[in-house]
């Protein structure tokens, strides 16, 4: 038995010796320590962007005398994702879940420590990790932390004229954090929508029909209720009275 016990004993440290040597690092405590704190500062968003895209022929104007159509700039749907914090002690390595296109960042390619790229995926959702490196140090070039961030879809259905009025019915709103739907599902959803959104207009409108009914009539007999409520305050408050006075007497 305490044969057994000293070979599983050996071979945990035998799994666990790669991780402890994967953790350790080559700075000092307190070097790791300001690393950390620098690195926590380091922050990431985006906005959505048009961003050139060539040229197009505008085929909706007028062609020259050679039937030719005017180029003009073309832009399509992307974001500008920021980097945030980036300083001489660090630099960062940008990755996405779509393709191999990788950035990387030191301080002197940002501008006042905010470094930037423009990208024109926006027909799907893109996950960006940022993994931020040391710059200083014995351990330069070790990994201290990582970070992701998601830009949205842009939604074709959008700028269609059925949204208009519906800005607020989620397939109606520019972006999405999740797919499209097929278009059949967008027509059956946003009909339900607007259903609910009559049922809910017609009920605000009975309410406030039953309320102004009754505001109107106290506005046409104020005077009378104004008189009846004193009456019935007064006879309230002389009733008390009466009945406090009885009791003392009985009391006395």
């Amino acid at each position: 038995m305490k044969t057994m016990i000293k070979k599983l004993f050996l071979l945990a440290i035998v799994f666990f010796i790669p991780n402890l040597v994967q953790a350790a690092s080559s700075c000092t405590y307190e070097q790791q320590a300001e690393l950390n704190d620098i690195v926590a500062n380091v922050k990431a968003n985006y906005v959505p962007k048009e961003i050139l895209d060539g040229k197009a022929l505008a085929i909706y104007e007028e062609p020259d005398e050679n039937g030719n159509y005017p180029e003009v700039d073309h832009y399509v749907h992307g974001f500008e994702i920021s980097i945030l914090n980036i300083t001489d002690e660090i630099y960062v390595r940008v990755t996405n879940n779509l393709d191999n296109e990788t950035y990387t960042f030191y301080s002197k390619d940002t501008k006042d420590g905010i470094a930037t790229f423009e990208t024109k995926e926006s027909s799907e959702l893109v996950t960006y990790t940022i993994e931020v490196y040391s710059n200083k140090y014995a351990c330069a070039g070790e990994s201290f932390r990582k970070l992701t961030i998601t830009t949205p879809i842009f939604n074709i259905y959008s700028a269609m004229d059925e949204c208009i009025g519906y800005e607020d019915f989620y397939y109606c709103q520019q972006y999405l954090s999740s797919e499209n739907v097929p278009a059949y599902d967008f027509v059956e959803q946003l009909e339900k929508y607007v259903e609910e959104q009559e049922k809910k207009q017609e009920e605000e409108k009975k309410n406030k029909s039953f309320l102004g009914k009754i505001k109107e009539f106290y506005n046409n007999n104020k005077l009378i209720i104004n008189i009846v409520g004193g009456v019935i305050i007064i006879s309230g408050v002389t009733t008390t009275a009466i009945l406090v006075k009885k009791k003392r007497s009985r009391v006395l």
